[in-house]
């Protein structure tokens, strides 16, 4: 068997751990570095389309367009889909041109102010707008308070083929709501 040697250790004292206190230096170096692996982490994971993307959306949205829209004075160019009153409400689609039409020679054609109708607000009187292979040309533009507008008047039927293009405009007034409209009616020519 080995030998075993015993020693004393009583007057051996503890090993003590010397604190490290973080400088202002250290302190913005580790935030620089948090941050020079953040910033690219979030751009290359964060920014990912979600499971739906805009070019699926516009796929789908596309895929059932009854008619297109042609306004070469603001470069638009978009399929148009029917859409349907829904509880009174007509919703546009997210990225093209919706349509909806109740009395004879009478189309309204939505779509919204942040995608497909954005550059509405610069279109000009006697503008053309091809509409179903048809030249419309811009006869009013007006900009009314979303409480003073009367669809029933906007729907109203006419003696000549007349569209109606309607984006909203004006203050937020909550969720994807603004506070006027802007509406610019079209005369087939």
């Amino acid at each position: 068997m080995g030998s075993v040697i015993y020693q004393d250790f009583s007057d051996v004292r503890p090993l003590r751990l010397k604190r490290h206190h973080w400088s202002v230096r250290h302190t913005k170096i580790a935030i620089l570095i948090f941050y020079l692996l953040a910033i690219p982490t979030y751009l290359i994971i964060g920014l990912q389309p979600s499971s739906t993307s805009m070019a699926e959306t516009l796929a789908a949205e596309s895929q059932n367009a009854s008619g297109f829209l042609i306004i070469n004075s603001i470069g638009l160019s978009t399929p148009v889909v029917d859409v349907a009153l829904q509880n009174r409400v007509l919703s546009a689609p997210e990225y093209i041109a919706g349509s909806f039409s109740s009395e004879p020679h009478k189309t309204l054609l939505i779509g919204h102010s942040s995608t497909i109708f954005q550059n509405l607000k610069d279109v000009k009187f006697s503008d053309i707008v091809d509409y179903n292979e048809h030249s419309y040309r811009v006869v009013n533009i007006e900009t009314r308070a979303k409480e003073d507008i009367s669809m029933s008047h906007i729907l109203k039927g006419e003696t000549v083929d007349t569209i109606v293009l309607m984006t909203c405009t004006g203050q937020s007034i909550g969720t994807n709501d603004y506070s006027h409209r802007l509406i610019i009616t079209a005369e087939a020519v």
